[in-house]
C-alpha cells in the first residue's frame, strides 16, 4: 500500500491555487506511507499524488497510471490479491497492459464495468480514478475498509488523502474539532465513519464509492455490504472445515506475492497463530516474524509466541513494551492515529511497526478480522443468556436499544442510559447543553434494516464489522500504526471469498456452547500446536490510565488550564475522577467500565498537536 492525496474542481473554474506545490505539501505530510518514490499528475480538472512504498513491479510501478489513450487516470493504495484472474481476462479482451503491478487491473476493468468495477475486486484498496472524458472523479474504498480515505471540500474543490494529515495541507481547512466523534469513542469502540474528529473532514465508509460531477454535490453510493441470512443450510460440520481450510490457505497465499519479503505477526492467540502455522505447513518453510511483549504474569503471552515461532521456524523478532514507555509513546501514537483512544494498546501497535522496520520485511500478514465473523468475543456467549436480563432492562435502555440496534433486548457492549449520566458529567456545562447536537446516540450508526430478523450471533457479528473493525481495529489501531513506519498490514481472514463462505457458516459452528470459533479451531487441528487450540481466549490488554496515574505520567494534559482552554471537559469533574483512579482498590466497571480520563487526555493531545478549537 501507500500513500495518495488529491483535489478535484466542483466549480467551472477552480480555486487560484498553485495546485503542484499545493499537492507537493500534502504528499510531505504523508511521506511516511510511501518512501520508495513520489509522483504527481496534474490535469484539467484534477491532480494526483502518490507516494509508493513498493511490492510489485519495483521499477516500472510507479503510479499515477494511464489506460492506453491516456483519457482514465488513476491512483491506488491497496492490492488487489486477484489480479491475476482479472488481468488475463482483461487481456484477453484487447486490453494491454504496461506494468506488471496488481493495481493495472483497476483502469481497465473499468472502462469494462463503469461504476459496478469494485465488486470485483478482491482486495484491501482506496482509489482514486478520474475520468478525463465523462468529467468525474470517483472515490472508492474496499469492501471491508481495510485502506483509509478522507475527503472534504472547501471553497468548490473536493480534496482528499490517505489520511487527514494531507488534507490539512489544502489552503483554506479549517481546525476544529468534532464533538460527535468524542461522543461516538465514549459510546462505542471507536468512531464509525463517514465521522472523523475533524469537523468537515469526512471518512469515506467501508463498501462506498464517492462520485463527483461539476457543479454537483458529491455522491456517496453504497456497492457492498455484509449481508447475512436469517437461516442457512447446514451442510455438516467436515464440509465447513474442509472449505475453511482450502480458503484460508488460498486467501493467506495472496497476500504473500510480493516481489520483497513479508512477515507475520505472532500474538499468542488463535487468530495469528492460525495464519502463522498455515505458512509453516503450506507455503513456506521460514520467513520473518514479530511479537510483542507486553505485561508480566497472567498478561505475558511470550510463552505462546515461542511455541508458535518454534512451529514455524521463522526469524522471529521481539520488542517489549515497558510500562512507562506506554505514556512515553503515546503522543506519537495520537498524532498518526488522527485520533483520540479509550485504550492503550495502540502504543503495542506502533511499537510493533517500528519492529518490522528493522527487518528486510515491508508487509506483515496479521489475525485481525477473525473475532468478528468467527464469534470470538465474549459478547456472543452472553447474548446466549441474555433473556435472564430481559425484566431487568428499563423501559428507557429497551427503547434506546432498538433505536439503536433493531431489538429492544440486545445489548450492543454497555448500557447506554447508565454510562450517559457519566458523560453528561464530563462535559463542560457550554458542551453539556449542546449535547443533543452531537449525541452518537441519537440515531443509529448502522443500517437497522439489515440486522432485523438476524439471529442475536449474526446482529452482533455486522455490528462488530460496523462499529470496531473497520474504523478501529483496522483504522487508527490497523493502517495508521502499520503505515507509522512504512509498514503494510495484510488480513488473510478479510479476504473476501473466504468472508462470502465464513457468513453462510451455521452460528453452531462458530460459537459451540460456550467455545468460541469452534469452527475454526477445527481447522486448526494438526496444523497448530494444542497448546494454542486449547487455550481460552485472552484478550490483548494494556496498562490503563489508573496505571499511568501511580506513576504521574502525562498528568499535564489533565491539567484546569489545557482543559479550560479547549473548553472539552468539566475540570471539576476531571479532578474527581482523578482521586477515584488513584484508589487502591479502583477497577474499570459498572458506570466507569470505560478509561473516560484516557479519553480526556487523548482528546487534548490530539487538539494540541493539530491545533483544534471548538
Amino acid at each position: 500500500m501507500c500513500g495518495i492525496c488529491g483535489m478535484f474542481d466542483l466549480r467551472p473554474k477552480g480555486a487560484a491555487i498553485d495546485r503542484e506545490a499545493v499537492l507537493e505539501k500534502m504528499l510531505g505530510a504523508i511521506r511516511h506511507r510511501g518512501p520508495d518514490g513520489s509522483q504527481t499528475l496534474l490535469l484539467d480538472r484534477a491532480a494526483l499524488g502518490f507516494n509508493r512504498l513498493s511490492f510489485l513491479d519495483l521499477d516500472g510501478g510507479m503510479q499515477p497510471l494511464q489506460n492506453e489513450d491516456r483519457t482514465v487516470s488513476m491512483i491506488c493504495n491497496g492490492e488487489i490479491y486477484n489480479f491475476q484472474e482479472l488481468r488475463g481476462e482483461l487481456t484477453a479482451k484487447g486490453h494491454v497492459f504496461r506494468t506488471r503491478t496488481d493495481v493495472e487491473v483497476i483502469l481497465h476493468l473499468y472502462e469494462e464495468e463503469g461504476l459496478d468495477f469494485p465488486n470485483r475486486l478482491n482486495g484491501q484498496f482506496a482509489i482514486a480514478l478520474y475520468d478525463e472524458k465523462k468529467g468525474q472523479l470517483l472515490l472508492v474504498r474496499d469492501q471491508i475498509g481495510i485502506a483509509p480515505l478522507f475527503y472534504t471540500v472547501v471553497d468548490g474543490t473536493l480534496v482528499f488523502g490517505s489520511e487527514i494529515k494531507a488534507i490539512l495541507e489544502y489552503p483554506g481547512v479549517e481546525r476544529k474539532l468534532n464533538l460527535k466523534a468524542v461522543d461516538q469513542l465514549m459510546n462505542f469502540p471507536g468512531i464509525v465513519s463517514p465521522v472523523t474528529f475533524f469537523r468537515g473532514i469526512s471518512a469515506l465508509r467501508a463498501g462506498h464509492l464517492l462520485r463527483a460531477l461539476p457543479g454537483q454535490e458529491p455522491e456517496d453510493l453504497e456497492y457492498w455490504d455484509m449481508i447475512y441470512e436469517a437461516e442457512e443450510e447446514d451442510k455438516g460440520e467436515d464440509y465447513y472445515v474442509e472449505g475453511l481450510r482450502e480458503l484460508l490457505k488460498a486467501a493467506i497465499a495472496r497476500r504473500l506475492v510480493a516481489d520483497v519479503p513479508i512477515g507475520f505477526y505472532i500474538s499468542g492467540g488463535l487468530d495469528s497463530s492460525v495464519v502463522a502455522c498455515y505458512i509453516g505447513k503450506y507455503l513456506l518453510n521460514s520467513t520473518y516474524s514479530f511479537s510483542a511483549e507486553i505485561g508480566s504474569g497472567d498478561l505475558d503471552e511470550s510463552r505462546f509466541q515461542k511455541i508458535v515461532k518454534d512451529c514455524v521456524g521463522s526469524t522471529h523478532y521481539v520488542t517489549k513494551v515497558a510500562e512507562e514507555e506506554i505514556w512515553k509513546d503515546l503522543p506519537a501514537v495520537i498524532r498518526q492515529a488522527e485520533s483520540a483512544v479509550k485504550e492503550s494498546y495502540d502504543v503495542a501497535a506502533y511499537r510493533l511497526s517500528a519492529l518490522v522496520r528493522q527487518s528486510p520485511a515491508k508487509a506483515v500478514l496479521t489475525g485481525q478480522g477473525s473475532d468478528e465473523f468467527f464469534y470470538g468475543y465474549v459478547g456472543y456467549m452472553l447474548d446466549q443468556f441474555r433473556w435472564m436480563q430481559k425484566g431487568k432492562m428499563t423501559p428507557e435502555e429497551c427503547e434506546l436499544n432498538e433505536r439503536l440496534w433493531g431489538d429492544p433486548y440486545f445489548r450492543y457492549e454497555r448500557n447506554h442510559p447508565e454510562i450517559r449520566a457519566v458523560h453528561t458529567k464530563l462535559y463542560s456545562p457550554d458542551v453539556r447543553g449542546e449535547l443533543e447536537h452531537f449525541s452518537a446516540l441519537a440515531e443509529s450508526p448502522i443500517n437497522v434494516d439489515r440486522v432485523k430478523g438476524l439471529s442475536s450471533q449474526k446482529r452482533r457479528s455486522y455490528i462488530d464489522y460496523k462499529l470496531r473493525l473497520s474504523d478501529h481495529l483496522l483504522g487508527e489501531h490497523g493502517d495508521r500504526m502499520f503505515f507509522s513506519h512504512s509498514v503494510e498490514g495484510r488480513h488473510p481472514f478479510l479476504d473476501l471469498e473466504l468472508l462470502s463462505f465464513v457468513a453462510k457458516i451455521p452460528d453452531k459452528y462458530k460459537l459451540n456452547g460456550t467455545d468460541e470459533k469452534y469452527i475454526l479451531k477445527k481447522a486448526g487441528r494438526g496444523i497448530v500446536p494444542d497448546e494454542i487450540l486449547k487455550r481460552k481466549k485472552f484478550p490483548f490488554q494494556a496498562p490503563g490510565m489508573s496505571a499511568m496515574m501511580k506513576h504521574g505520567a502525562r498528568e499535564e494534559f489533565l491539567e484546569e488550564g489545557l482543559l479550560k482552554k479547549y473548553g472539552v471537559f468539566d475540570p471539576a469533574y476531571v479532578k474527581e475522577l482523578k482521586a477515584l483512579y488513584t484508589q487502591s482498590d479502583f477497577q474499570l466497571m459498572g458506570a466507569y467500565e470505560i478509561d473516560y480520563l484516557l479519553i480526556v487526555m487523548t482528546v487534548t493531545m490530539l487538539c494540541e498537536d493539530y491545533g483544534l478549537t471548538l
